[in-house]
């Protein structure tokens, strides 16, 4: 799993087999202390993730193991959104 933002969405009006009905969202990827990697992906949104959260991201094989892609193309799936990070005593981050 790794951390990403939401943001963006993509809207593909024709789409093949079990995608249909998919949200699919733009997701900036993070590195552990929550900054950019300067990479983006699309991901199936499985949370009803929004604008700008914090989320995590399955990819691979792993990403269609969630009840909304099983057997659907797909490589990317947001499968949490994230409401604080700590190591140790610090937290880095709350929603």
């Amino acid at each position: 799993m790794q951390f990403g933002r939401v943001i963006g969405q993509v809207i593909a009006t024709q789409k093949t087999g079990k995608t249909t009905g998919l949200r699919l969202l733009i997701v900036e990827g993070l590195d552990e202390s929550l900054q950019s990697t300067g990479k983006c992906i699309t991901s199936v949104d499985t949370v009803n993730a929004r604008h700008d959260d914090i989320v995590l991201v399955c990819s691979s094989s792993s990403a269609r193991m969630t009840a909304q892609t099983k057997g659907v193309a797909a490589d990317n799936a947001i499968v949490g959104i994230v409401e604080s990070v700590s190591a140790g005593k610090k937290n880095s981050y709350r929603r």
